[in-house]
């Protein structure tokens, strides 16, 4: 600090406080950039400069509430103030219902919320399988029902879909034969390309975590190429999309997520 600085220090942080407020996107995207461009060097500067200034750290912590000590009594508020915690929480998402809803919106559409979400979903990959084994358990008669009435009032006005239910469902049920009384159907042989028993061990082959076939009504046997990309009236398309390699288990939430998308290899 020099010593015009240190005789104005008032007005020096004054005048940098409007310079900052006057450029404050401009020096943001500028740091933004810099961190990108040099992150290992970022790095070892904040590690250096938080073992010069350790001490700072800790007292600043302390007053910002985040020492150790300041969690536990926060932990021990929280129990000794639970239900009206809970009551002025539920008061405050009556009150701003709009705002909370819009907040949300906006933060599944950032970049964050997917970068985050695509990070926890690695992290907690067998968790995640298991949520969505349990969802599906818990609203499988809620979910069949509307599919059911979907079903009925779309096969009415659309031939191509009322054939890939048809062939979709022969297909399910010549699965659920094989693996109850060890019956073949020999169409269904000759749309897949291979034997039901070989069908099965593909299908076991591409589990993912927390599948079998006890809970077999949780995951589906999902199109890779989706149907509705087939042209099924025609036999040689209808013997492509049924084929064994575009079959792969997916879980029942997750394959009526994508629906009929489908990205094609490059």
């Amino acid at each position: 600090m020099t010593a015009y600085q240190r005789k104005n220090e008032e007005r020096v942080s004054a005048s940098w406080k409007r310079y900052y407020q006057r450029k404050k996107r401009e020096l943001y995207d500028k740091k933004r950039a810099y961190i990108a461009a040099n992150p290992e060097k970022v790095r070892r500067w904040k590690r250096a400069d938080y073992e010069r200034h350790r001490e700072a750290y800790i007292r600043r912590a302390a007053r910002n509430g985040r020492s150790e000590t300041a969690k536990l009594q926060r932990a021990i508020y929280y129990r000794a103030n639970k239900e009206r915690i809970a009551v002025r929480q539920h008061e405050y998402v009556q009150r701003n219902q709009k705002k909370i809803a819009e907040y949300r919106r906006l933060y599944r559409l950032s970049a964050k919320c997917r970068a985050s979400k695509k990070a926890s979903d690695r992290r907690c990959a067998a968790r995640v399988a298991a949520y969505k084994a349990e969802w599906a358990r818990r609203n499988g008669e809620r979910l069949s029902q509307r599919l059911c009435i979907y079903f009925r009032v779309r096969s009415r006005s659309d031939p191509a879909f009322a054939m890939r239910l048809r062939l979709r469902s022969r297909l399910v049920g010549a699965i659920h034969r094989h693996m109850t009384v060890g019956s073949a159907t020999g169409v269904i042989q000759e749309l897949l390309g291979c034997s039901l028993s070989e069908l099965v061990r593909h299908l076991e082959s591409k589990f993912l975590p927390g599948m079998s076939w006890d809970n077999r009504n949780q995951w589906h046997v999902d199109h890779i190429k989706p149907l509705c990309a087939f042209d099924l009236t025609d036999p040689e398309q209808q013997a492509v999309a049924f084929h064994y390699s575009n079959l792969q288990p997916l879980w029942a939430l997750d394959n009526m997520r994508k629906g009929g998308r489908w990205q094609p290899h490059r």
